[in-house]
C-alpha cells in the first residue's frame, strides 16, 4: 500500500535524499523556519535508493539539463525564490573519481 512521507531537505543546492524505489515526488513547500519540505508518494516496502534533486534560485546560473523540474518553493516571505529539479544521475562533483 502506497503512503505519502515528506522528507526535509538542505539549501544546498545538490543533494541527494534515500526514497523507496519509485518514489513519485509530488510537491516541495518551507516550514514557519523556512525550511523546505518535499513530499513523495511512497511504497514503504520498496528498497530505497539514493535520488539526486538541484536546487536552483531565480536568475542564477544552472546547468542546460537541470532535469525534471518538481516545484518551486519560496523563503523569507517571498523574498528569496527556489526551484526543485530531479537529476537522473549524480552530478558530476558527487561522483567518485
Amino acid at each position: 500500500m502506497k503512503t505519502i512521507w515528506k522528507f526535509e531537505l538542505t539549501p544546498n543546492r545538490l543533494q541527494s535524499v534515500p526514497l523507496p524505489s519509485g518514489a513519485q515526488l509530488l510537491t516541495v513547500r518551507t516550514k514557519e523556519d523556512d525550511a523546505p519540505v518535499l513530499w513523495a508518494l511512497v511504497d514503504p516496502e520498496m528498497p530505497t535508493e539514493e535520488r539526486y534533486l538541484g536546487i536552483y534560485t531565480t536568475n542564477t546560473a544552472m546547468p542546460d539539463d537541470p532535469g525534471k523540474y518538481i516545484d518551486s518553493f519560496f523563503i523569507y516571505e517571498g523574498s528569496l525564490e527556489f526551484h526543485l529539479f530531479e537529476m537522473a544521475s549524480p552530478p558530476p562533483e558527487a561522483e567518485a573519481p
